[in-house]
């Protein structure tokens, strides 16, 4: 990676930033509007495209693609909305899977891998058939990757194809993971270190972390603590927005709340949780945007984190389902408990709205228009 002080826009953002102005729109703080009343409605052709390389960490997951797969609806909806003026497209790494490096793709269970929960064990950096795989390409299908990946020689060079080019994307998210971040496996030291080398070679570039990534970004970048929990989360659930968070996802026009006619400003998110670790303590130089340390933002405005999972529908939540035994000590074999679960996990939430709130955050600081969140 190289230091830079161009803009990471290529042509195809410039052009589209141009189309937005030609057709009369107007950028601001917050969502545009055609009357008080009226959301805008933003076509494909008026859509303004974002960059986005997403981290997945989960090792040796057998629902890695399903994980991949919850991304992309999410964001597929999003290019959908009237209401989203972005066009994000993705770009998936899997710096943890190991067992992506075998040309037959992902292991299961008769094959000894584990169902990504919470592995410590031999988590060597190398396979012994020298392929890897390092990220899914684009499609033309807007936020989704083709998943036909890359092959790599396994060595020290390898695990930069597994990681992302910060110059070629406007954002890039660290999403989650089933490993302890706090533990010294050469994988989660290589992502250590690229989220080091990119905070210093590319300090405006805007980050964002979920779940796993959150408690990463918390440690790494803002030195908090990353601790057990008492009683792990489990389905959707409500967080409360501090004074800041009301100020960031309201006044600066969290969609469908400020936005709609007759709305109410929202006093709590809800947001899909799956973690049995969270950070402790509140780091240095973020500010807590959800109570508890559920979502932070950093001083300088670069670096957003949550540690619910605003990507996350129920489809992909009940492929874990079986943890509310492995944490909670439910009886799964009884159909009121399962039901009682599956409801938790098909609670209305507000991803969606979240992560339109982000890609304007991400858009805020981009060609001049930056608006430094002043907290």
């Amino acid at each position: 990676m190289t230091a830079s002080t161009d803009s990471p826009r290529g042509p195809l953002h410039h052009e589209a930033a141009n189309s937005h102005h030609n057709h009369g729109h107007n950028h601001n703080d917050n969502n545009t509007t055609e009357t008080d009343e009226t959301p805008t409605q933003h076509s494909n052709e008026t859509k303004i495209p974002l960059r986005i390389a997403v981290l997945l960490n989960s090792y040796r997951s057998p629902h890695i693609s399903n994980i991949r797969d919850s991304y992309t609806r999410c964001f597929t909806s999003l290019t959908q909305s009237p209401t989203c003026r972005f066009e994000p497209k993705l770009s998936f790494f899997y710096p943890a899977d190991n067992f992506y490096c075998c040309p037959q793709g992902p292991h299961n269970d008769r094959d000894g891998c584990n169902e990504g929960a919470d592995s410590d064990a031999s988590l060597s950096s190398d396979c012994s058939n020298g392929l890897g795989r390092s990220s899914d390409s684009e499609s033309d299908v807007p936020g989704s990757g083709s998943g036909s990946g890359t092959r790599a020689r396994a060595s020290s060079s390898r695990m930069k194809e597994f990681l992302p080019d910060p110059a070629e994307f406007d954002l890039i998210v660290i999403g989650g993971g089933n490993a302890d971040p706090t533990k010294r496996h050469a994988w989660i030291l290589r992502v250590h270190e690229f989220i080091r080398q990119t905070r210093k070679e590319w300090p405006r570039k805007k980050m964002v972390g979920v779940c796993w990534g959150h408690q990463t970004l918390g440690m790494v970048v803002g030195g908090g603590e990353v601790g057990e929990m008492g009683m792990p989360e489990l389905g959707v659930t409500d967080s409360k927005l501090t004074s800041a968070g009301l100020r960031f996802f309201n006044d600066r026009g969290l969609p469908s709340t400020a936005g709609e006619k007759g709305g109410k400003e929202k006093s709590s998110l809800r947001l899909h949780q799956h973690h049995r670790r969270q950070l402790v303590s509140t780091p240095p130089n973020f500010h807590q945007l959800l109570a508890n340390n559920e979502c932070l933002l950093s001083d300088d405005n670069s670096v957003l984190t949550f540690q619910g999972h605003p990507e996350k529908d129920a489809k992909a939540a009940k492929l874990k389902i079986r943890d509310a035994a492995r944490w909670w000590g439910w009886d799964l074999n009884e159909q009121k408990v399962v039901e009682e679960v599956k409801g938790l996990m098909e609670r209305e939430h507000d991803g969606n709205r979240v992560w339109e709130r982000v890609l304007e955050w991400v858009w805020e600081g981009e060609e001049g228009r930056e608006l430094e969140w002043k907290l």
